[in-house]
């Protein structure tokens, strides 16, 4: 990926970001007047962001910008996260017209699953000429799971598996008879594929299917010696990457504040809502570091 992915997004000064190739971001005052052109606008302490079609004008005498600064992280070589001031997050991911765009799974969920907490999409697009998407969320002030597990009674603990096991139950509630994502693109999950040919670029991410539940048991017999689980032809919806740090735990650990990263959502077999979480290291809990003076 060229750029790569970590340079996607760059701070040029402290009030101005490039994002790709198209746009950018302003942070004025509050009260100052609004750009005619602002895409979409969000306030943050006493100033306003706004994300803008990129001006070439307003970079010039910059210097080549600090990618670096704002990074949360780092998704291997195909995607990278950010913060653009206290408010928003910019995820970037590798794009190709065979994947479907998490901003749209997000609409999906929130309009099929009311119940269930989502992060707040501002604005997503995709920039082709660099081949990768951009999706601007408000910020969830809350803990990831991860970290919130350890402070939390056994009581807030049990409460908190009660809600997910909810809102998987919830999710499952729709089917589909085909192994695709929510709009009838191929699936992104490795774990269920066989290996990547070689000539696949490692920043963009292989889908399978879309597949009828008989041509995904075919394909699954074909990859592996084993039996293939049974699973019938009601694939269920599942948001198959719930580890502990895409779930946020309100400050007061009484409630689910928000299920984030929703790219690998979509229909899957039965069998696989159970399997992955009790295979899948990305599932467990971090261990509790101990202070070696204790």
């Amino acid at each position: 990926m060229e750029p790569p992915a970590r340079e996607s997004m760059k701070r040029m000064n402290p009030q101005l970001w490039t994002l790709g190739t198209s746009l950018i971001c302003a942070k004025v005052g509050a009260h100052n007047a609004h750009p005619r052109n602002s895409i979409v606008s969000w306030q943050d302490d006493n100033s306003t962001f706004h994300l803008l079609p990129r001006d070439d004008s307003l970079l010039m005498n910059l210097s080549q910008g600090d990618s670096a600064t704002d990074r949360i992280q780092e998704c291997g070589t195909g995607g990278t996260v950010w913060s653009i001031g206290n408010e928003v997050i910019s995820k970037v991911k590798g794009w190709s017209e065979e994947r479907q765009l998490e901003a749209s799974t997000i609409e999906f969920v929130r309009d099929n699953f009311p119940s269930v907490p989502l992060p707040e999409v501002l604005y997503s697009w995709i920039d082709r000429s660099i081949n990768r998407t951009f999706l601007i969320i408000k910020r969830v002030h809350a803990r990831t799971l991860n970290a919130a597990w350890p402070s939390l009674s056994t009581d807030q603990c049990q409460s908190i598996a009660n809600k997910m096991a909810e809102h998987c139950a919830t999710l499952a509630g729709k089917t589909s008879s085909r192994h695709e994502s929510a709009s009838g693109y191929g699936v992104f999950e490795y774990w269920l594929m066989g290996r990547p040919p070689v000539s696949n670029p490692t920043w963009l991410p292989m889908t399978l299917g879309p597949l009828s539940g008989p041509e995904l048991k075919e394909y699954m017999s074909n990859i592996s010696d084993e039996r293939v689980p049974y699973f019938d032809n009601d694939l269920p919806f599942y948001h198959c990457d719930l580890g502990p740090t895409n779930i946020l735990i309100s400050d007061d650990g009484d409630s689910v504040a928000a299920i984030i990263d929703w790219e690998a959502a979509a229909y899957f077999p039965g069998f696989w809502v159970a399997t992955k979480p009790a295979t899948n290291w990305a599932y467990r809990l971090s261990e509790p570091t101990v202070d070696p003076q204790e």
